[in-house]
């Protein structure tokens, strides 16, 4: 039964980190505002607490992490040292 979970829950782990997904929540610095980055980066922090690191940010959304903006990413979802990173495929700037 224990083997079972445990290849339920690698088995879900992949499946999350292989699928696009789509992520909603305020903008803010990977640094200043989240402490989640070495330097200034943009961070997602969504509904559930989950802060995000965006790793190809566009200029506007740069530009609207500084202002607390909120902004919908959707991409790849991977996980490296402890860190959620986002490979976003698509960048928007929501009201």
């Amino acid at each position: 039964m224990k083997r079972l979970a445990v290849l339920f829950v690698l088995g879900a782990a992949c499946a999350w980190a292989g699928e696009e997904v789509e992520l909603k929540g305020e903008l803010g610095c990977g640094h200043c505002d989240y402490h989640k980055a070495q330097s200034c980066a943009a961070g997602l922090k969504t509904a559930d607490g989950k802060i995000y690191l965006i790793d190809n940010a566009t200029k506007e959304i740069m530009d609207a992490r500084v202002k607390g903006a909120k902004a919908t990413v959707t991409g790849k979802v991977t996980e490296k040292e402890g860190l959620l990173y986002v490979h976003a495929t698509k960048q928007e700037i929501t009201k």
